[in-house]
C-alpha cells in the first residue's frame, strides 16, 4: 500500500510539474476586436509579466497562415504584407527581415508552444491591454485593408473603363458627388465630343484606409486618338474615396502633377500646311513675346481667344499681377508648327527669359494652341509647359 502511495504521489507530482503555475489562478480570457478566444491547446498564462498564450489560434484569429517546423523549433506567421518568424528559446523574432527583441522567448510546454501575446499582437499591427482585474488581455487587432485595396483598385479601373468608352452616366454613378450630377454628366459629354482621348493607369497606389475613407494616387497616360487637338500627358491623381452603404465611391480626384509628352524632335517636325497660314502664325507668335516683354496687356489679350467680357477680365488681371510682380524680358529662340487642321495649330517654341533685375536668364519650351476663329483670324487659345530650366547666364 505504502509502495502504491509513493506511485500515485510521484505522478501527481510529474502533472503538477507539466502544467503552468498558472493552474490555481483564476484563467486568463484573451478577447480580439471584443471576442472570447477559445483556446483548444493549453491555456494562456502570465510569466515575467508576460502573457504567453498557444500560438496557432492567435496566428490564425490575426490572419496569419502558420508554419510550424518541428526539427528547428521555428514558428513562421505570413499574410499578403506581413512575414513573422519565431524560435523557441529565442528571444530575438525576425518580422519583414528586421529582428526585433521580445520580452520572453517562446518556449514549449506539454507539446504545446507558447509565444508572447502582446509582441504578436503588435507586430501584426494591433494593440493589446491587459486588465489586472479580470485578469484579461484585448486586443484591438488591425482591420485587415487587403479586401478594401482591391475593391478601390477595381473602382478606378473601373471608372477608366467609362471613360475610355464614353459612358459618361456610367462614369459618375461611381461618384459621390453629393447633388444632382446632370449637369457634370452633360458637360463630360460636351468633352467627349470634342475630344478623342485613350487614358491608360500606368500606376497605382491606395495610400491610406482609415474607416470609411480612403486616398489613392495614380500616375495616368493620356493620349490622344483624335478630335481637337490636345497633347498627350502623363499626370498624377490624388483620389479621395468614401464609402457609402458598403461600397467605395470617388469623392473627387485632383490634379497633383502633368508632364505633357512631347519630344524636341517631335516639336520641331514641320507640319504641312499653307505658307500664308504658317507666317501669319509665327507672326503673331513673335508679337505675343515683343507684347509681353513691353508688358501690354491690352495688346497680348487681342492675341488670345476671347471667351467672354468676365474671362478675358479675369486672364487680363491675372497677366497684369504676373507684371507687377516680375520684371522678364523674352525672346524666342526657334519655333515650329509641328500640327495642323484647318482650324488648328500646334507651335512648338523655345524662349530665353531673363530677369531684368538679378540679369538670370532661363530657357522655357512650350506648346502654343492657336485656333482659328469665324472671321479667319488666328489667335493664342492655349499653352502648355514642356520644360523651365535656369542656366545662370
Amino acid at each position: 500500500m505504502k509502495k502504491l502511495i509513493s506511485l500515485l504521489g510521484t505522478s501527481l507530482l510529474a502533472l503538477v510539474l507539466a502544467v503552468p503555475a498558472f493552474a490555481a489562478e483564476q484563467p486568463i480570457k484573451v478577447y480580439i476586436n471584443g471576442s472570447n478566444v477559445s483556446f483548444t491547446a493549453g491555456t494562456p498564462y502570465l510569466k515575467n509579466n508576460t502573457v504567453l498564450v498557444p500560438f496557432r489560434v492567435i496566428f490564425e484569429k490575426l490572419g496569419l497562415q502558420v508554419l510550424y517546423n518541428a526539427q528547428t523549433g521555428t514558428i513562421t506567421g505570413t499574410s499578403s504584407s506581413l512575414k513573422l518568424s519565431l524560435k523557441i528559446g529565442s528571444n530575438r523574432a525576425t518580422l519583414n527581415g528586421t529582428v526585433k527583441k521580445m520580452s520572453t522567448a517562446p518556449l514549449s510546454i506539454g507539446g504545446t508552444t507558447y509565444i508572447p501575446l502582446r509582441f504578436i499582437a503588435e507586430a501584426t499591427g494591433g494593440t493589446a491591454v491587459w486588465d489586472s482585474g479580470s485578469r484579461s488581455v484585448k486586443i484591438k487587432a488591425a482591420v485587415s485593408t487587403v479586401t478594401d485595396e482591391k475593391d478601390i483598385t477595381a473602382l478606378i479601373h473601373l471608372a477608366n473603363q467609362y471613360y475610355n468608352t464614353e459612358q459618361a452616366s456610367r462614369f459618375y454613378s461611381l461618384v459621390d458627388a453629393g447633388e444632382d450630377v446632370t449637369g457634370m454628366v452633360a458637360d463630360m459629354d460636351s468633352s467627349f465630343e470634342l475630344y478623342d482621348v485613350k487614358n491608360t493607369i500606368e500606376s497605382l497606389k491606395v495610400l491610406q484606409i482609415q474607416g470609411n475613407e480612403a486616398t489613392a494616387v495614380t500616375v495616368e497616360k493620356a493620349v490622344r486618338t483624335g478630335g481637337v487637338y490636345i497633347p498627350d500627358e502623363n499626370i498624377e491623381y490624388l483620389y479621395e474615396l468614401v464609402r457609402k452603404d458598403g461600397k467605395w465611391k470617388i469623392a473627387s480626384m485632383e490634379v497633383q502633377d502633368r508632364t505633357v509628352l512631347l519630344t524636341r524632335e517631335q516639336g520641331m517636325t514641320a507640319a504641312v500646311l499653307p505658307q500664308a497660314t504658317a507666317t501669319t502664325i509665327k507672326d503673331k507668335l513673335s508679337k505675343y513675346y515683343q507684347y509681353m516683354s513691353a508688358e501690354n496687356t491690352d495688346a497680348i489679350s487681342a492675341l488670345m481667344t476671347s471667351y467672354g467680357e468676365e474671362y478675358d477680365a479675369a486672364t487680363k488681371s491675372d497677366m497684369q499681377d504676373y507684371f507687377d510682380t516680375y520684371d522678364h524680358r523674352y525672346t524666342l529662340n526657334n519655333s515650329n508648327i509641328f500640327y495642323y487642321s484647318n482650324e488648328e495649330a500646334a507651335v512648338y517654341a523655345e524662349t530665353t527669359i531673363k530677369d531684368a533685375d538679378s540679369g538670370e536668364s532661363y530657357k522655357q519650351s512650350l506648346i502654343f494652341l492657336f485656333v482659328k476663329s469665324e472671321d479667319g483670324a488666328w489667335t493664342v487659345d492655349e499653352t502648355y509647359n514642356l520644360s523651365f530650366d535656369g542656366d545662370q547666364s
